[in-house]
């Protein structure tokens, strides 16, 4: 289930005496179940997830970290508290700010479900009285910017895993709130034993390419899939 309700693109022309609020919990995330996360997370992320990876629609990979069964997200609360000391990844932190693609390039987008007056917004405002972006915008644009780029690399990781033969389609099976069995598909992971068995091409390989490291980091996460079920 998506956190967004009512994307817009930050214009100048609509948004100029525009904001955003302050988000003071996490209640848009309490039905996510996986957020998209990087390799550059995996290490914070493999004491309380499991990461596993997907496909969209375009046979794109990412890695998703698990967060719950089907539209519940175990680590929030009922008053949109995260649990205390659990990474929370970027995918959840960057709201309610988003990247819209267009043919040509990313468009810097948000849930304006959030949307505010210039004077409500404080600081957290679009543009100035010159019509150019502020320095929160360009706050924001410096973190998706790093976000979107560490996900091209994870991709590519993903990508080499594939290449190499090591990933294995899995289903998780789980019981929700209500005692319900469920099984979820689509996603893939790392097979150790194949791992163990590739050439010294390939490990020479992952280790250059420092996917060495991320790998540990996926293989240890796996551990957490029994605690989606709590």
């Amino acid at each position: 289930m998506s956190m967004y309700k009512e994307i817009e693109l930050i214009l100048k022309d609509k948004h100029q005496e525009s904001g955003v609020g302050e988000i003071e919990n996490f209640l848009h995330a309490k039905e996510v179940s996986s957020a998209i996360i990087t390799m550059e997370e995996f290490f914070q992320a493999c004491k309380h997830y499991p990461i596993v990876f997907s496909k969209n629609e375009k046979e794109g990979w990412f890695a998703l970290a698990l967060l719950g069964l089907k539209n519940r997200n175990i680590f929030v609360d009922e008053k949109g508290k995260w649990k205390k000391e659990c990474y929370i990844p970027a995918y959840i932190r960057r709201y309610p700010f988003i990247f819209v693609q267009n043919d040509k390039e990313l468009l810097l987008g948000f849930d304006a479900q959030h949307k505010v007056s210039k004077e409500e917004a404080g600081s957290r405002y679009f543009f100035d009285e010159n019509g150019e972006k502020t320095e929160f915008v360009d706050n924001v644009l410096q973190f998706m910017n790093q976000v979107q780029h560490s996900s091209q690399q994870t991709k590519k990781f993903i990508e080499t895993l594939d290449e190499m033969g090591l990933l294995e389609a899995s289903t998780l099976h789980g019981t929700n709130k209500q005692g319900e069995e469920i099984s979820l598909n689509g996603f893939w992971v790392l097979n150790e034993e194949k791992l163990n068995k590739t050439t010294q091409k390939n490990r020479t390989r992952l280790c250059k390419q420092n996917y060495m490291q991320p790998i540990t980091a996926h293989l240890i996460s796996l551990s957490n899939i029994a605690n989606l079920s709590r």
